[in-house]
């Protein structure tokens, strides 16, 4: 499966939730229910992923991603708040320590589903 198709996937199961849960609820709930949708497509995935930042051979940070989708896509969920360019630093930054190439912001809280593509 090419990274397009797969990013279609991730799209149409974040639609699927977004229209199903609509409005007003915690990220929490949001990443619960694309667990759930992803579980149901048969989409493989990783949840809580944790992630070492190194520096020359140290590890200067660690850090937890919501999802790693085939280990391929890092996923973040955002509801409530606009998507930043902090939100686009902190998903370029942590691709760069995956090595992986495309990375998701996709947020909730507007009444049309926003999803933001990061590239590496």
């Amino acid at each position: 499966m090419s990274i397009k198709e797969l990013q279609d996937q991730v799209v149409e199961a974040a639609l699927e939730v977004h229209k199903n849960m609509g409005l007003g609820f915690p990220e929490s709930a949001y990443t619960q229910a694309l667990a759930y949708e992803f579980d149901l497509r048969k989409i493989d995935y990783e949840r809580k992923k944790n992630i070492k930042l190194s520096y020359k051979g140290s590890v200067a940070g660690e850090y937890t991603l919501e999802f790693v989708v085939k280990n391929s896509i890092i996923v973040m969920i955002k509801s409530g708040e606009p998507i930043t360019e902090t939100d686009e630093s902190k998903l370029r930054s942590f691709l760069k320590a995956t090595k992986l190439h495309l990375g998701m912001i996709i947020d909730f809280g507007k009444e049309v589903l926003e999803i933001k593509n990061i590239t590496r």
